[in-house]
């Protein structure tokens, strides 16, 4: 039966501004359905078409399809304008489901589906629009369409390989939630309290518990975890030689994800990002440049603290955060077989990371609260990145919360 699909409890805001920022890099698949539908309208037989293909494989030797991309990594039916071809000229409903979607997000939970946004979209970043109500009429249209809320959804472990019952998984989802939009902290403060405890659980010998106890424990460790994380504003040391290793992995990964960074499929593209990644685990010397927009620096440089900044800056990252964590969507989509805490150590580590980009984007002159547009997409778009929902990326996380370095990492970056 499918289940009821809500907005959130907070509110969010978002309307097509036509920005086009959704058709640039974008991997849109197709269906066997949408795949024929395109076919069916003889794009080929267009003058502005000769020679170029509207759908590839998505992949080698792949037998499913994906809409193609120009050179620049723009859809090939992104008009001058900011619109879609396709929707110009033969409606909303000749678009892929995905397009169709973007960026209304469905995150089924066990009782019902909340519909919220992917920040991806710069208008959605900025809550620039309607209520998100107001669009709940055409995201159960396309929910039903797509099967998107078609049944109850398993709980995420709490932990890596300790599954539990939808009981206690919403009993900790609910302990984040209260931790990440706490307003009595600043953000940098609950990002802390919120990876602490994940820590803490993840050290804790849980398997014996029953689900009643466990659920006793989240409260208990709730209520001590400011505490416990006082002490590390104290001295703000930066973090370890290895953890800014593993940290700048993390970032080296995401930067691909920024709009406006193209990857050429060729060797030479492929050796010059062998290059980079060693540089970026070295991390001294001069950064890699490997987006337009980001200027040149050196890794020393991105180290020092930002100081006091318009609070416009902030504003998207921390939004992102606090939507994220009362949708769930950080735990329950896009990154199958993480568990909570895993997913928690990740929302986490998207804070640092956000601003080291800020820090790489305004080297040379001031952080302005435009340059977080492409930003919040970066990190958005790691929600469903398979290179940082891989084993690899867990590793990273498990070692840093191990090390106590993830706080630290959250901590220094906020400076």
């Amino acid at each position: 039966m499918p289940l009821p699909i809500k907005p959130l409890p907070i509110i969010e805001r978002w309307d097509c501004h036509q920005c086009g920022a959704c058709c640039r890099g974008s991997l849109v698949p197709l269906s066997a359905e949408e795949l024929s539908r395109i076919r069916s309208q003889k794009w080929d037989e267009r003058p502005e078409f000769q020679g170029r293909d509207v759908v590839v494989p998505d992949g080698w030797l792949s037998s499913t399809y994906r809409l193609a991309h120009r050179e620049d990594g723009s859809c090939v039916f992104l008009l001058p304008d900011g619109a879609c071809r396709l929707h110009k000229e033969l409606g909303f409903e000749a678009k892929p489901l995905v397009c169709r979607m973007f960026p209304l997000q469905i995150v089924p939970r066990d009782n019902s589906a909340l519909v919220t946004v992917r920040r991806a979209c710069p208008s959605a970043a900025a809550d620039k629009g309607r209520p998100l109500n107001e669009h709940l009429g055409i995201a159960r249209q396309i929910a039903r369409e797509g099967k998107l809320a078609d049944g109850t959804v398993e709980p995420p472990p709490i932990k890596p390989g300790e599954p539990r019952s939808w009981r206690v998984a919403r009993r900790l989802l609910e302990t984040f939630q209260r931790l990440l939009t706490d307003e009595r902290y600043p953000p940098v403060r609950r990002l802390v309290h919120a990876a602490t405890l994940a820590g803490l659980l993840m050290q804790a010998k849980t398997r014996s518990l029953s689900d009643q106890r466990l659920v006793e424990l989240f409260d208990l460790l709730e209520t001590h975890v400011a505490e416990e994380a006082a002490g590390l504003f104290a001295d703000r040391p930066p973090p370890s030689a290895s953890a800014g290793v593993l940290f700048r992995q993390s970032v080296a990964d995401t930067v691909r994800l920024l709009p406006g960074y193209v990857a050429r499929p060729n060797w030479h593209e492929r050796w010059r990002l062998m290059g980079a990644a060693w540089k970026f685990i070295r991390g001294s010397g001069q950064v890699p440049k490997l987006h337009p927009a980001f200027p040149e620096t050196t890794f020393e440089q991105l180290e020092q603290p930002l100081g006091r900044l318009d609070p416009a800056i902030y504003q998207p990252l921390t939004r992102m955060i606090e939507t994220t964590a009362v949708s769930w969507c950080y735990a329950l989509m896009n990154r199958r077989g993480w568990s909570i805490v895993e997913s928690v150590w990740m929302l986490s580590l998207t804070y640092p990371i956000g601003l080291w980009l800020v820090r790489w984007r305004s080297a040379g002159g001031g952080p302005r609260p435009e340059y977080m547009s492409d930003i919040i997409a970066a990190l958005d778009r790691t929600q469903g990145y398979a290179p940082l929902a891989r084993g690899n990326q867990r590793r990273r996380l498990r070692v840093l919360s191990r090390m106590h370095e993830l706080e630290r990492l959250i901590i220094w970056y906020a400076q």
